[in-house]
């Protein structure tokens, strides 16, 4: 139709859901002027936490292109077609509800394999991560020029394009912390799509269990078995405090480097708008892990396990802390929370209901948890 149209339109084939069968045959009978395109990350084989298990969705927390993106490309310049690697480089399912990860270490590399790859060009976003970001800006800069350049020069222009050269080696340090703890996450398709992670700490916690099934990345209520796919409950929750710790600490260092430097109103508006999204995930992330812990905590009180009522305890302050916090960083910056399918997956008011819902469940249930265990 678009031939017989006589317009310039490309058409894109895009593989997602092929079977691996019969891809080598579809992609040798695709008329020549189409341009076939693979999700860059897919069927990358990873382990974290010990776990071994295989990408089967966009990831920033993985580097591609892989195995299965690579063997596609291959196929289709052998057939005379243009390539495409589908990517997402400003957010993923692996935390959507903010404008951008700011994991732009692995971002660049990601941009510079692909470069190295010979694909003919990029689709950067889906219904997700187009907000305009570094991140977007690094993808960019990656590639420009004759020769390939180097991944930390290119993290210092985009650095100092928008934060100064004063304070864009301490922004760039911390994009590469964020980048290494960012690797740690505990991948899966089921986890991506079915985790508390979009919700962070507006999902509310319960004094017992719901029965619901989580939905996709929609409401994940207390369905841990499903948050977790297949990592064991302990080593999913260690992952996403690993993480946690890894963003506060580089947080921390950032904000106490760069609170007195001397840079212009304009790069200090947008460090502040970097650090609220650099402390708005790490809160996400602490707050899986808490959700986690608060799950575990609650089926041990179930079994009569005296101890746990302190785990329990200690999930719901810190909760409630994370809550307030995000409270105020939504306020400030009302890119949190938002995905553009989903429009808002809290408001301030939801964030307020958490504190009130954990403030109950400290006030009420864990008395109550105390006086039937003594």
């Amino acid at each position: 139709g678009i031939d017989e149209a006589g317009t310039e339109t490309q058409l894109i084939a895009w593989d997602w859901g092929w079977p691996d069968a019969a891809t080598p045959d579809a992609i040798a009978l695709l008329p020549k002027d189409v341009t076939l395109m693979s999700v860059s990350e897919w069927s990358i084989p990873i382990q974290r936490g010990g776990i071994d298990t295989i990408v089967g969705e966009y990831s920033i927390s993985t580097v591609g292109p892989g195995p299965r993106a690579t063997k596609h490309w291959e196929l289709a310049r052998e057939h005379g077609l243009k390539t495409l690697a589908k990517v997402q480089a400003g957010n993923t399912w692996e935390l959507s509800a903010i404008p951008y990860i700011p994991a732009l270490e692995n971002v660049a590399d990601h941009a510079s394999r692909l470069r190295k790859a010979g694909v003919d060009g990029l689709m950067l976003g889906w219904t997700l991560g187009g907000y305009p970001s570094p991140n977007l800006e690094v993808f960019a800069e990656m590639g420009y020029g004759e020769e390939a350049p180097d991944i930390g020069e290119v993290l210092r222009i985009v650095a100092e394009r928008r934060f100064g050269t004063s304070a864009a080696p301490e922004v760039v340090k911390a994009w590469r912390a964020f980048s290494a703890a960012f690797r740690e996450y505990p991948y899966h398709i089921g986890t991506v799509y079915s985790g508390p992670q979009q919700m962070g700490p507006a999902n509310p916690l319960w004094a017992r269990p719901t029965g619901y099934t989580a939905t996709m990345v929609g409401f994940p209520y207390d369905d841990l078995d499903r948050w977790r796919s297949v990592y064991p409950a302990e080593v999913f929750t260690a992952q996403f405090e690993k993480m946690a710790d890894g963003f506060d600490t580089a947080l921390a260092e950032l904000k106490e480097k760069t609170a007195d430097i001397e840079i212009t109103i304009s790069q200090r508006a947008l460090l502040d708008a970097e650090l609220w999204v650099a402390e708005a995930c790490a809160i996400h992330l602490r707050s899986v892990a808490n959700q986690c812990a608060f799950v575990l905590a609650r089926r041990a009180i179930e079994a009569g396990e005296k101890t746990a009522i302190g785990a329990a305890e200690h999930a719901l302050r810190s909760e409630l802390d994370l809550a307030v916090r995000l409270f105020g960083i939504q306020h400030q910056d009302s890119r949190i929370g938002f995905e553009a399918t989903n429009h808002y997956f809290y408001i301030p008011q939801d964030l307020a209901a958490k504190v009130i819902n954990c403030r109950d469940l400290l006030d009420r249930w864990i008395p109550a948890q105390r006086a039937h265990l003594q």
